[in-house]
């Protein structure tokens, strides 16, 4: 597999390298060995991740989870170029992952199972976004950017459901609509605090309102608006556990006009009302 692969950073929790494709002719890879347990967000494309006897059908809006001791080859869509953030482990860290990895038990103990998609939720993606926003910057706070890749960890490890599926989506789908709605997401990401419109949205991919707003909901299982609620709440919780910011400062930087509507909707995400949070 011809790729190139940057090395973002390195530290005794991970080590996060940006894979991206340079292969010129669509075939399968040689097999590649897993030495490392890993987390990879596919943040472009469509490849088919072939391990033991599955085929994993990846594409961009999903994390790819891989244990260590495997054999893999990868099965690439070339008009369709895989970008992926890689998260890979120390030895000495799997222990800790799978103590805070419950709902993954049924993944590290079966030794037939070697990878697994999962995926993304708005705040995983959020997170992903500021760590990669991040560790692009010639210089960044280390301890945020650790600290942000252990929240999203333990998310993306909290989620694990051996039952649920993932969405199922056509060839239309994957080559037409998964990189209109993914530079949609890259938007949404970067200007939440703006009072965004569903015709905007829906011109970035030059779709009507009504067929855009049908797609993003078949692709990301929300709606446009509950996406953006998500990243917005999400912002905020940030804010307020690791800030001293008053309350209402936070909610109207994180997109809210309305100290009434983030508080109702801040303690229906997390359980608690905001201020709650800080004790």
């Amino acid at each position: 597999m011809q790729a190139e692969i940057q090395t973002l950073y390195n530290s005794s929790i991970c080590t996060v390298h940006n894979f991206l494709c340079r292969c010129q002719q669509c075939t399968v890879s040689e097999k590649e060995y897993q030495e490392s347990f890993a987390i990879a967000y596919i943040r472009k494309g469509n490849f088919q991740f072939k391990v033991f006897r599955n085929d994993l059908d990846a594409y961009n809006g999903l994390f790819l989870l891989c244990k260590p001791g495997y054999e893999h080859q990868v099965g690439h869509v070339h008009d369709m170029p895989d970008q992926c953030t890689i998260f890979s482990f120390p030895a000495e860290s799997i222990g800790l992952l799978k103590e805070q990895a419950g709902e993954f038990s049924w993944f590290f103990k079966n030794p037939d199972i070697q990878s697994v998609l999962v995926k993304a939720t708005p705040e995983m993606e959020y997170l992903h976004h500021s760590i990669f926003a991040l560790l692009s910057k010639p210089h960044f706070p280390r301890l945020w950017v650790e600290q942000l890749m252990t929240e999203l960890f333990l998310l993306v490890l909290s989620s694990g459901n051996k039952g649920k599926p993932l969405p199922v989506l056509n060839d239309k789908h994957k080559r037409n609509y998964l990189p209109v709605i993914e530079s949609v997401k890259e938007f949404i990401n970067g200007n939440f605090e703006d009072d965004i419109t569903l015709p905007q949205l829906a011109a970035l991919g030059n779709m009507s309102p009504f067929h855009f707003n049908r797609i993003f909901k078949q692709i990301t299982s929300s709606t446009p608006y509950g996406y953006m609620l998500d990243i917005r709440l999400k912002q905020a919780n940030l804010q307020i556990c690791n800030t001293n910011l008053p309350v209402t400062t936070i909610a109207f930087s994180s997109g809210f006009n309305s100290l009434e509507h983030f508080s109702a909707a801040y303690k229906k995400q997390f359980g608690k009302p905001p201020s709650a949070m800080r004790f």
